[in-house]
């Protein structure tokens, strides 16, 4: 039988070869197209991340180094107390590296590690993974040289605080690039790069410009960083050996009331402020209440002697004196009341606005916080002026290329005193009664020192506490300076011995600061900031690598006890443990968040460790 076809099959037949043929063309075609022109798939990809990783690499380069960072806080003298570092962190894909170990052993020059741990991490199956941070700028632009596939450079700024503890409540802390606490907190708009108007710093005269900080902005203290050092460090010292812990003082000028130092302990380190909690942190000059019996011998003093007038003669001592000169309560509560003696303290250092703890004295009438004492002190012995204290000086932008003074009128100050009667007070106050106010034959250093014993409320239970206040000014006649220190202790009398110590005395130590004050002129730079300091930024790599050094000695045998590896980065990390010879088993990239065996484990019969990280970009 034969078949027979249509015409129509015989079109739709030829229609199908057709398309045949023109696919196979296509075919050949695309083949032919993609062996002579396209890379492979994995190329394209390669391709494409290596322009994206040149793009991070130039950031790491020329241009970074001339990014405005956050301006730089200076003492009086021009001497760094808070700076900010263009630094970097190196990271890989680990993923798009094809030769680990010329990569290993390439990274490992420029970041001074070890070739065998880089190789560890660049074997990762992370899809992105930190290798090191805090590299300067030679070193990332080693990195970007070297044109390694799969490797750049992120660029970071750090912010430095030198002096470490010291007057760590007044500069307060950076978190994420915004000032928290302090000085940082208070003036954030002003050290941020960027422009501001005279509202962000009310005191500073800007000199007929209405906006300051184009590029960066500096700021400078009444601090003296110097006298900081050597008041903390004896501070320090005898809080020790009194065995207490918690003590508050600041040393200003009672005319001006520049503050030069602060003391606040327990103090904290503000470039690892996360790891002191909120009582540590606090500001205790405002934060914390002492009794006013401290000073209630100088204020009944004082009040005596306004009432005696121009024309009365000398006070008796108070150990041979009538009980409170024969001042009724009623006349002293009205001389407090008009020394403004329980008005608030505003605190132009601190963004804080955590109200202050009142002591369980019975009553607030009877507790004062060191700031309410200074101020009050302060004004017996200046004439009678109320003189808020300050520490900003001025400040230094960077596009105008000037430096821009403190108001003469931004200090807050009024009379709270009769003229006349301030200065019979600051003649009257310590002239006669040489026994208490401790002054030695030939000094001029004038000093009283007080203490107080009492019972404290403290979430809802009762426990004893000591307080101790020194008072020191120098000279006599028209201080120039006045110290203030307050001590807290715990317990009570007596106190552990120390055999072969001879215990401190509170008043040996403003003695000692006083004199040397009153014997030499304080430096003060009057000038320009210059250059940031490189010998700050050789502490400041020693400071973040100190932990991490290799020890002299081989160790022959691991220790038994899991160090903590957790909160730093896997390169540091890999560090602490490499001498314990585990095995690794690494989750996720960036911060280790976790670990197992635990920190200070028993490491007896465990050959491997789990790592859980947090990726950071």
């Amino acid at each position: 039988m034969v078949r027979t076809i249509s015409p129509s099959q015989k079109k739709q037949r030829k229609r199908q070869r057709l398309y045949l043929l023109l696919a196979l063309v296509l075919s050949v075609s695309a083949a032919i197209a993609l062996q002579l022109f396209s890379p492979s798939l994995r190329g394209v990809g390669r391709s494409m991340a290596s322009l994206v990783n040149s793009l991070l690499q130039r950031s790491a380069g020329e241009s970074p180094a001339d990014a405005v960072l956050r301006g730089t806080i200076y003492d009086r003298s021009l001497r760094e107390l808070a700076v900010s570092y263009r630094l970097f962190r190196l990271y890989v894909h680990p993923a798009e590296i094809e030769d680990r170990h010329r990569v290993a052993e390439a990274l490992a020059a420029i970041v001074g590690e070890k070739r065998e741990i880089l190789e560890v991490q660049l074997r990762s199956r992370q899809r992105v993974v930190e290798l090191a941070d805090d590299l300067d700028r030679d070193q990332a632009a080693a990195v970007t040289a070297a044109g390694l596939a799969g490797v750049y450079a992120k660029a970071e700024e750090v912010r430095f605080y030198p002096g470490h503890t010291l007057a760590s409540h007044a500069l307060g802390f950076v978190g994420e690039g915004t000032g928290l606490a302090g000085i940082e907190g208070v003036f954030d708009t002003v050290l941020q790069p960027g422009e501001f108007r005279n509202a962000a710093a009310a005191a500073i005269d800007f000199k007929e410009e209405e906006k300051l900080g184009r590029t960066t902005t500096d700021l400078i203290l009444t601090l003296d960083i110097e006298l900081q050092k050597q008041l903390e460090a004896r501070f320090r010292d005898y809080l020790t050996q009194q065995d207490a812990a918690k003590g508050m003082g600041v040393l200003l000028e009672p005319f001006s009331g520049r503050v030069l130092a602060v003391l606040n302990h327990p103090s904290f380190n503000p470039n690892y402020f996360w790891q002191a909690d909120e009582r540590v942190q606090r500001n205790r000059l405002y934060h914390r209440y002492l009794h006013k019996g401290l000073i209630q011998g100088l204020i009944t003093r004082a009040a005596a002697i306004e009432r005696k007038g121009l024309s009365a003669g000398r006070l008796l001592p108070r150990t041979v004196g009538a009980p409170d000169y024969g001042l009724s309560p009623e006349e002293v509560a009205e001389f407090e009341q008009g020394l403004q003696l329980f008005a608030p303290v505003s605190n132009s250092w601190s963004s804080s606005t955590d109200p202050a703890a009142v002591l369980g004295f019975g009553s607030t009438r009877t507790a004062l916080s060191a700031a309410q004492m200074g101020v009050a002190l302060a004004s017996l012995v200046n004439g009678g002026w109320r003189i808020t204290p300050y520490m900003l000086a001025g400040l230094y932008d960077h596009a105008t290329g000037a430096r821009y003074p403190r108001r003469g009128d931004s200090v807050e100050r009024r009379h709270v005193l009769d003229p006349a009667a301030g200065v019979v007070i600051r003649r009257e106050l310590f002239r006669s009664d040489r026994a208490e106010s401790r002054a030695k034959a030939g000094s001029k250093v004038v000093s009283v020192t007080s203490s107080h014993v009492g019972v404290e409320l403290e979430d809802g239970l009762s426990r004893y506490l000591m307080q101790e206040l020194y008072v020191g000014m120098i000279p006599a006649t028209r201080p120039k300076y006045l110290l203030i220190m307050a001590v807290e202790k715990d317990r009570l009398y007596p106190l552990p011995s120390r055999r072969g110590k001879k215990r401190m005395r509170l008043a040996a130590i403003g003695e000692t600061m006083l004199t040397q004050l009153g014997a030499s002129t304080p430096r003060e730079e009057n000038g320009f900031p210059g250059g940031k300091s490189r010998e700050n930024l050789r502490r400041f790599f020693i400071s973040k690598r100190l932990d991490f050094q290799e020890p002299e000695q081989v160790v022959s045998a691991p220790p038994l006890a899991m160090p903590q590896v957790t909160g730093l980065s896997l390169r540091k990390g890999l560090q602490r443990l490499n001498r314990h010879r585990l095995r690794l088993r690494i989750s996720g990239s960036g911060t280790i968040v976790d670990q197992q065996p635990a920190p200070g484990a028993s490491l007896r019969g465990i050959d491997e460790c789990i790592l859980t990280l947090e990726s950071e970009i």
